[in-house]
């Protein structure tokens, strides 16, 4: 089966989302006890319910499910991400082999040092089995033996996406009669269509950040630094409960999309970026917000209209069926026809990145991308306009894609002045 139509045929495997409306969670953030959404009380007993194991065996029931259709015996996942979405198991990465093997069909097995078993059925709570190795083993020879005992000593194993080089190659040396591809596809088909009760967790992530953004914006003063506000939008997002923080743009370094290193402090008519985002049960936000402190030049007006109608343009034009590439071209032809064009010039980087547990993940809208878009599947929607040497403008927020076409997490920003 080719990659695209396996990935045509993921919505049959993922079913149908559902859509919590955006006017459903910004009542849960106005409307719990009369507060306003411009307060900083912490709204972290008002988020939605974590993740359950009922939902995470869900998602390994369709990871086998995969496996059998691409023929893989048993999928390999290392700590990070894609560990949390499995098992819901919080491990850092070392040198030490720490590993869920999952079966094409059956229980799992964790694959943990022993002097970690103690810690490891702590979070692993006889949901799965556990096979240790001492100092002085390979504990990749435990994964092969793993493999050997479900029937597969010459089976296909498929090995995280984002797995170290060396587990690649110290499998491989242990075992040399198996075979071992990449858990991409099997990976990007689960983690890359969410559930209705993802969406709901980012969302409300998505609207926290933006109230807290909004009681930072009323911090800006003059001669404050770009690291001030910083520090102020992390306040503000503790304040509500959360970690997170962002990136902060003065001026010039707002043409950069990742800034420059030097300082700036704030000035009169200037241009503010901030990009950044926080964690809500795992899930990340993401979004933009640029304005200028005073009055904008009829350039940056010019230059916030352009950005404002690609991003609309772009959310308009997604929905299912329609392909990644696509809708960053329907971005970027707003762009180049209002003269910031051609390709790159000025539009920088790719229209948006898929979204979940972390920040940036597959897929992503970007040129030449043939990736089939399906009810479920998260982006960033974030245009922008940089010209160097001047000001930068970028509008962020995050899309859904529904069953008919999409929506956005958050109000998109509707002016270049303050308040957003």
């Amino acid at each position: 089966m080719e990659r695209r139509d396996f990935l045509q045929r993921g919505a049959t495997l993922a079913g149908a989302a559902a859509f919590l409306s955006l006017d459903s969670v910004e009542a849960r953030l106005t409307s719990q006890s009369g507060v306003e959404a411009t307060s900083s009380r912490s709204l972290a007993a008002d988020a939605p319910s974590p993740i359950s194991e009922d939902e995470r065996a869900q998602r390994r029931d369709k990871a086998q499910t995969l496996m059998k259709q691409l023929g893989y015996s048993a999928m390999l996942i290392e700590p990070g991400a894609n560990m949390t979405y499995f098992a819901g198991i919080d491990w850092a990465r070392s040198e030490r082999l720490f590993a869920l093997v999952i079966p094409q069909s059956g229980k799992p097995v964790v694959v943990a040092p022993a002097f970690e078993r103690q810690r490891a059925e702590n979070q692993v709570n006889g949901r799965f089995d556990i096979r240790v190795w001492q100092e002085d083993e390979n504990p990749e020879a435990l994964v092969a033996d793993v493999m050997k005992d479900w029937g597969f000593a010459t089976g296909r194993l498929a090995i995280d996406p984002s797995a170290r080089t060396f587990v690649f190659t110290e499998l491989a040396l242990a075992r040399p009669a198996m075979q071992f591809g990449s858990a991409a596809l099997i990976v990007n088909q689960c983690r890359g269509v969410k559930s209705a009760h993802e969406i709901e967790i980012m969302r409300y992530a998505n609207q926290t950040t933006l109230q807290a953004y909004r009681a930072a914006f009323k911090t800006l003063k003059a001669g404050m630094t770009q690291a001030e506000l910083a520090q102020n939008v992390a306040a503000e997002m503790k304040k509500l409960g959360y970690d997170g923080g962002a990136l902060v743009l003065f001026g010039e370094s707002s043409a950069y999309p990742h800034g420059l290193p030097k300082p700036r402090t704030l000035a009169e008519d200037q241009v503010v970026l901030i990009d950044g985002g926080l964690s809500v049960h795992g899930y990340q936000s993401d979004m933009t917000r640029t304005v200028v402190f005073g009055t904008p030049a009829p350039e940056m007006q010019k230059v916030f209209d352009i950005v404002h109608e690609a991003q609309r343009r772009a959310v308009a034009f997604a929905a299912p069926g329609k392909v990644c590439g696509e809708v960053d071209a329907v971005a970027r032809k707003v762009i180049t026809d209002a003269g910031y064009g051609p390709d790159y010039r000025t539009f920088t980087h790719r229209l948006g990145h898929g979204i979940g547990l972390e920040g940036h993940e597959w897929p992503y809208l970007v040129r030449g991308s043939r990736i089939v878009l399906e009810p479920g599947m998260t982006f960033s929607d974030e245009p922008g306009i940089y010209q160097y040497g001047k000001f930068g403008i970028r509008l962020e927020d995050i899309m859904a894609i529904t069953d008919s076409g999409a929506e956005m997490m958050t109000p998109t920003q509707g002016s270049l002045t303050l308040p957003i």
